[in-house]
C-alpha cells in the first residue's frame, strides 16, 4: 500500500478526507496527520509517505512553504496535492512550480479526488518500479564487478535489499548448442525467476557469450519455501531448455561471493562426468579430474579407421575415445584438447592427401565448437558428422590417380624412417614397380625419394639433439643410420654445421 499523510489546519476537513475518500481502493492508507506545517515536516521526514494532501493556510509553515521544505531537505521528495478555500490563480502557479500533482479547490468534490488519486497511484506505481529497476541493475552490476572484475566490496556502496539477507549462493548456467538466441534465453530465465516470489533477492547477468551468472540468497529461498536443491532442480525442469547448471558453496556475507563463483566454475570441468545438468560441490568434492591425454594409439587407430573409411569402426572408436576419457576423469578442457588433437590430425591427412577440407559440411562448426557450450551428445553428434565427412574426403582422394597409395608411402616413412628403407623395400611392401613408384613420389612431392627420408631423418635427429642428451652415434641410430661417420657427413651437408657443433649452439643460445 502507498502512504498518505494529511496536512490541515481544520481538524474536520483532516476527519472528513480522512473517512470521506475511499483511499484503499486506490492503494493507500493514511500513516498520519497533522494540523500544521512544522510538525508535518517532522513526521514527514520520519514516516517517508508518498503523497502528502496539505491545505495552503497553516500556522507556523503554510503548505507551500512545506513543500518547498520538503523539496530541499528530503533526498525523495512524496508527491504533493495541494488543497485550498482560496481560488487564488498565484497559489496554484507556484504550486505548479515545486511540481504538485493537483491543485484542487473546497469544498473537494469527491470525484474530482478519486481521479487525481488514481492518476498519482499509477505514477506512484510506475516511479516505484523504475527505482526498482533502477536499483536491480546497479546491484547486478555491482555483482558482476565483485565477481568477474576483483571489485572490493564497500557495503555503503549499495543499499539494495539483495545485500542484506544471511547467505547467498553463486550459480553458472551454461546454454547449450551451436545455433541459439541467448537474449531470448536470457529473458526466459529472468521472466521464470520474476515469476517466483522475492524477485529483489536474486541477480542474474550475462558472464559471457553462452553462460550466465546467478546469485540468489537465503530470502529468496525462504519466501519460496525451498532448500537449494530443490530450487536447482524445479528451476532446471520449469526452463525447459538445454542448460547445465554449476552450483558452488553457499556463503554467509557477500564479500565471499567469489570463492562461492570460483567452486562454481571449477564444477564446469565436471561437465562430461556426469549424466547429471545439474552439478554441485557435494558432488564433485571427492572426486578430482585430471588434465592428461590419452595414447596415441587411440589417435592411431582413428585415423586408421577414417582412411580406410570403415563406419562400423569409426563408431566404435569414437565412443571407446569418450568412455575413456569419462574413466579416466578427463577435465572438460582436458577432452575438449582431445577432441581438437584428433581433429587437427584429420585435417592434416586431408591436407597430405591434397583433398579440400571446405568440403566437410560442419567444418566451421567443428573448429569453432569448443567457443560455444555443448552437451556430451550434442558434442558427439557434431563430431561423428564432421569425422565421417572427413573420411569421404579421404576415400575420394585416395581413389584418384593412385594419390592414396602414395599419401600411405609417405605415411610409412614417417612412422619406419629409423629403420633400414629402400625405394625397392617399399615398393614390394606396397605392390609397385619400384620405378614407377618413384617417379609418382617425385610428382607428388616434389623432391626424390632418396632426399625426402634424408629430410625426414635429419629433421628427426635435429630434434633430438635439441630435446635430448643421447650422443651423437645413439642419435645416429635412432633415426636409421647404421654408420655414424655417413650421418654426421650428411646432417653437415645439410645443416652446415656437425651435430656437436648444432647441439653447442643451442646451448649457448639458452645461455
Amino acid at each position: 500500500m502507498h502512504k498518505v499523510y494529511l496536512v490541515d489546519d481544520d481538524v474536520f476537513v483532516r476527519k472528513g478526507i480522512r473517512t470521506l475518500i475511499d483511499w484503499e481502493s486506490y492503494g493507500f492508507i493514511v500513516c498520519g496527520e497533522s494540523d500544521n506545517g512544522e510538525d508535518a515536516l517532522a513526521d514527514i521526514m520520519k514516516l517517508k509517505p508518498d503523497l502528502v494532501v496539505t491545505d495552503i493556510r497553516m500556522p507556523v509553515i503554510d503548505g507551500l512553504d512545506l513543500i518547498q521544505h520538503c523539496r530541499e531537505t528530503i533526498e525523495h521528495t512524496p508527491n504533493f496535492i495541494v488543497i485550498s478555500g482560496y481560488n487564488d490563480f498565484q497559489y496554484a502557479q507556484r504550486a505548479l512550480r515545486y511540481g504538485v500533482k493537483d491543485f484542487i479547490v473546497k469544498p473537494i468534490d469527491q470525484n474530482e479526488f478519486h481521479q487525481t488519486l488514481e492518476r498519482i497511484a499509477s505514477t506512484i506505481k510506475k516511479e516505484n518500479l523504475w527505482k526498482q529497476k533502477e536499483g536491480k541493475l546497479e546491484a547486478v552490476s555491482f555483482v558482476r564487478k565483485l565477481i568477474l572484475c576483483g571489485q572490493e566490496w564497500c557495503e555503503h556502496q549499495s543499499q539494495h535489499p539483495f545485500f542484506s539477507e544471511n547467505t547467498y549462493t553463486y550459480m553458472k548456467v551454461e546454454i547449450n548448442g551451436l545455433h541459439v538466441d541467448y537474449h531470448q534465453c536470457f529473458k526466459t530465465m529472468e521472466q521464470s525467476l520474476q515469476k517466483m516470489k522475492a524477485d529483489q533477492h536474486f541477480i542474474l547477468f550475462e558472464e559471457k557469450m553462452n553462460c550466465l551468472g546467478l546469485v540468489i540468497n537465503d530470502r529468496f529461498l525462504s519466501e519460496n519455501n525451498l532448500h537449494l536443491n530443490n530450487f536447482l532442480s524445479d528451476w532446471y525442469q520449469l526452463l525447459e531448455m538445454d542448460v547445465h547448471i554449476y552450483c558452488g558453496d553457499t556463503v554467509n556475507q557477500v564479500e565471499k561471493l567469489p570463492s562461492s563463483y570460483k567452486k562454481a566454475k571449477n564444477n564446469v570441468q565436471y561437465k562430461y562426468l556426469f549424466d547429471a545438468s545439474v552439478i554441485t560441490t557435494s558432488m564433485t568434492k571427492e572426486k578430482e579430474v585430471f588434465f592428461i591425454d590419452l595414447d596415441q594409439a587411440y589417435y592411431d587407430d582413428m585415423i586408421e579407421f577414417i582412411e580406410e573409411k570403415n563406419k562400423e569402426c569409426i563408431d566404435q572408436q569414437l565412443r571407446r575415445m569418450i568412455d575413456a576419457c569419462r574413466e579416466l576423469y578427463f577435465a572438460r578442457d582436458a577432452l575438449c584438447t582431445m577432441v581438437n588433437r584428433l581433429n587437427h590430425k584429420i585435417l592434416k591427412s586431408i591436407k597430405e592427401a591434397d583433398a579440400d577440407e571446405q568440403n566437410i559440411s560442419n567444418l566451421k562448426e567443428m573448429l569453432e565448437w569448443d567457443q560455444y557450450s555443448l552437451s556430451l551428445s550434442q558434442l558427439t553428434r557434431l563430431w561423428y558428422a564432421f569425422i565421417m565427412d572427413a573420411a569421404s574426403i579421404l576415400h575420394q582422394a585416395y581413389q584418384n590417380n593412385g594419390q592414396g597409395t602414395i599419401y600411405q608411402i609417405k605415411k610409412y616413412i614417417h612412422m619406419h624412417y629409423d629403420q633400414p628403407l629402400t625405394l625397392k623395400s617399399i615398393a614390394n611392401t606396397f605392390y609397385m614397380n619400384p620405378v614407377y613408384m618413384g617417379q609418382l613420389f617425385k610428382k607428388t612431392y616434389g623432391v626424390y625419394f632418396k632426399d625426402y627420408i634424408l629430410t625426414v631423418r635429419m629433421d628427426e635427429a635435429k630434434k633430438l639433439l635439441r630435446t635430448t642428451d643421447l650422443k651423437v652415434y645413439e642419435v645416429a641410430e635412432n633415426v636409421g643410420f647404421t654408420n655414424p661417420d655417413y650421418f654426421v657427413t650428411q646432417f653437415e651437408k645439410i645443416v652446415n654445421s656437425t651435430p656437436s657443433q648444432y647441439r653447442k649452439k643451442l646451448l649457448n643460445r639458452i645461455s
